[in-house]
């Protein structure tokens, strides 16, 4: 078997002895670690009189085996004394955790890849459910570390960060640090999608999260950031058919009542010509998981081919949980989502539905219609909630005293680095068009953020692998 009985038995006669040793074996190991059923009894007894902050010697923790019931399962008071007898310094206790450690970890393995190998050679599993099951457990068995592997000192804490100032001072154009969000506003408030971080955009049914989803996959895209996109209510060449209304002159209607003139046909094939250009994947597989889509976006971005993802949209995100509320399956999700960004080191934008409290106002969203689960609020770095007072008979915006006529609000309502406000952005009647809010019309999207040098910084940047 996979274990070292030797070293069970000297990190917990050296936690007999030391206060130090406790702190340094209960940081980094858990009962479960220990192979041996009595030396996983003893450990828990350490752990408890450790948690109560009461003293640990060989009296107490046969006293505390001896109140659970559990004296005999450790072998009685000779082999717990046994253990303290057995160790004379615990200077190399540190070293005899990660060993420890590992030995657990190899068992852990073993039973994974027994388990999910009999998954394979059983062929009424899907192959792929199988593959998705083992990165899951293998990714578990990874996050499974000592946790003071995760405590950074102050030292390195101010290097990374100095690291990080001047990174942005390297890489800022015209005040953008990230990747770039289309809107002029929107800009100047978030610096642009920012690394790591999770945005969740919201809006009432038919408000525009699809159309305003695609306009930042496509400015990202025109500055070289590789995006891609998962579309879990749209096909792809419906999603395609909405980039090229956007990028052509062509009438919405009549493109899907196939009665285009000659004119606007050869515009759409020009614009599908430059539209195929751009680094965009987009990925229509309904009913995908959580887990589907981590697997798939770390995939794509250890090759270089991720630099944005967008989700439209959080509500149709399926788990591999059943049995629970729609509420907890959202929260896992999110959960996921929020793990996920960090993990890629890339922004994460998420649509979300409102709820119907949402529905039943005319006016702005707030963060309390955020459907089915507080999670969102919690996990976001960002929460932008969309409106068009237009389609609520709101004919004048009380802040600006503008006319709403193809007016767009997306309110930052969290920011968790940064100012919460408006952004006010144009559309057009198809929400085929979106760009800068300009009175009654739309502004030509894009051109404000395609210069040369900006392309190649913010695509080295966020089109490379994971750091």
């Amino acid at each position: 078997m996979i274990y070292a009985e030797e070293i069970e038995r000297a990190v917990l006669g050296a936690c007999l002895l030391e206060r130090t040793a406790q702190s340094t074996a209960l940081k980094s190991l858990r009962a479960e670690m220990f192979y041996i059923t009595a030396h996983r009894a003893v450990f828990e007894a350490i752990s408890a009189l450790y948690a109560r902050g009461a003293a640990v010697d060989m009296l107490t923790v046969c006293e505390e085996l001896r109140a659970s019931g559990r004296l005999d399962e450790a072998g009685g008071p000779f082999a717990v004394a046994k253990l303290a007898g057995e160790v004379a310094t615990s200077a190399h206790l540190e070293y005899h955790c990660t060993i420890l450690f590992q030995y657990f970890l190899r068992r852990r393995l073993v039973e994974v890849l027994t388990r999910e190998l009999a998954a394979a050679n059983d062929m009424t599993c899907d192959v792929y459910d199988v593959l998705i099951g083992t990165q899951r457990e293998l990714g578990a068995l990874l996050d499974d570390s000592p946790l003071e592997n995760h405590l950074h000192p102050m030292p390195e804490v101010m290097e990374d960060t100095v690291a990080l100032v001047d990174r942005r001072q390297e890489l800022s154009v015209n005040g953008l640090t990230g990747v770039p969000t289309g809107l002029q506003r929107l800009n100047e408030m978030t610096g642009g999608w920012q690394p790591g971080n999770l945005i969740f955009t919201a809006a009432r049914p038919a408000d525009g999260k699809t159309a305003l989803d695609l306009f930042f996959a496509r400015q990202a895209a025109m500055a070289g950031v590789p995006v891609v996109f998962f579309t879990l209510e749209m096909t792809a060449s419906e999603l395609g058919e909405r980039m090229v209304l956007a990028e052509s002159r062509a009438d919405p209607l009549r493109i899907r009542q196939g009665k285009l003139t000659a004119e606007e046909v050869e515009d759409v094939h020009r614009t599908a010509e430059r539209m195929s250009a751009l680094p965009v994947h987009v990925d229509d597989t309904p009913y995908i998981n959580v887990d589907q889509l981590c697997v798939i976006a770390k995939s794509l971005r250890a090759k270089g081919e991720l630099g944005l993802l967008i989700v439209d949209y959080l509500q149709l995100l399926a788990t591999v949980n059943p049995g629970r509320t729609r509420e907890q399956e959202v929260a896992e999700c999110s959960r996921k989502l929020k793990g996920l960004a960090r993990s890629l080191g890339c922004p994460v934008i998420v649509s979300s539905q409102l709820n119907r409290q949402a529905e039943d106002r005319a006016g702005s969203p707030e963060l309390r219609h955020l459907r089915e689960s507080g999670a969102i609020e919690q996990d976001a770095d960002l929460v932008i909630l969309l409106h068009r007072p237009e389609r609520y008979h709101i004919r004048v915006d009380p802040d600006t005293g503008c006319s709403t006529k193809g007016m767009g609000i997306a309110t930052l309502a969290k920011h968790r680095n940064g100012a919460t406000g408006k952004v006010y952005y144009g559309y057009n009647p198809s929400m085929t068009k979106i760009g800068e809010f300009e009175g009654v019309h739309v502004a030509v999207p894009g051109k404000t953020y395609k210069e040369k040098n900006y392309e190649g910084k913010i695509g080295d940047i966020f089109g490379g692998a994971a750091r």
